[in-house]
Formats: C-alpha cells, sequence, structure tokens
C-alpha cells in the first residue's frame, strides 16, 4: 500500500504516463512469491521490496526497477504449525493444467510435498 501511494504521489508532481499502474501491475505477482501465511496474517509479506523510479529528460516517469529480497529464506523448507511456505507453491499446484503438471513433474495436490504438506496448512480459501 505505500507503495502505491508513493507511486501516485510521483505521478501527480511528475504527470502520469501511465507506467506507474504498469509497475503498481506487478505487485500482486511479487506478492505471490514473497507473501506467506504466519501465524497472524493469511498474506504476510516475507519479502523487502526496492523500486528504482526513472524519470526522462521532462522530469515524467519513463520506467522503473523492482528489486526483492526473500526476509526468510528458511520458510521455503520449513514452516511452523499452521503457517505456509511462499503463496506462489501451492498456487502452481493448484492452478498448473494437465500439460503443465506433465511437463513440471508436479502432482495434483500440495499434499504431495513434504516442504509444503508439514505444516499441516496447504489452503486459504480466497488465496489458492
Amino acid at each position: 500500500e505505500t507503495t502505491k501511494k508513493a507511486m501516485q504521489y510521483f505521478a501527480t508532481l511528475a504527470g502520469g504516463t501511465g507506467v506507474e499502474d504498469q509497475v503498481l501491475e506487478t505487485n500482486p505477482i511479487l506478492e505471490a512469491f514473497g507473501n506467506a501465511k504466519t501465524l497472524r496474517n493469511h498474506n504476510s509479506s516475507r519479502f523487502g521490496k526496492l523500486i528504482q523510479i526513472h524519470f526522462n529528460q521532462s522530469n515524467h516517469i519513463c520506467g522503473a526497477c523492482i528489486k526483492t529480497y526473500l526476509l526468510e529464506k528458511s520458510r521455503v523448507v520449513h514452516q511452523l504449525q499452521g503457517e505456509r511456505s511462499y503463496h506462489i507453491f501451492y498456487q502452481l499446484v493448484r492452478g498448473a493444467s494437465k500439460q503443465q503438471r506433465e511437463a513440471l513433474r508436479l502432482p495434483d495436490k500440495p499434499e504431495a510435498f513434504r516442504y509444503l504438506a508439514q505444516s499441516g496448512c496447504t489452503s486459504i480459501d480466497g488465496m489458492d
């Protein structure tokens, strides 16, 4: 949310070009790779994000570079009971087509992966 407000502020100052909307549209993808279920929050950010905003000679936003940093690499292989690893793993297993499953050798359910099933929480309503 803070990123969204900052981008809106810069767009107001520099005159919106539409690039800021494209940068903000990346957020759901970044969250899938960097957010996880914790005991306190179903969609907790476990990553840091640095956005470098590029301006052209007219001082309009012309691009951006997004760098992300995982804060909990250990979450990939271990979660507390009732927590989950990063959302993308569960979404990939549940959302893959039959052809994708075959090509990536994915099972039908996240429970088939020990790393995903070990905490006892493999689904979140509205998330997967």
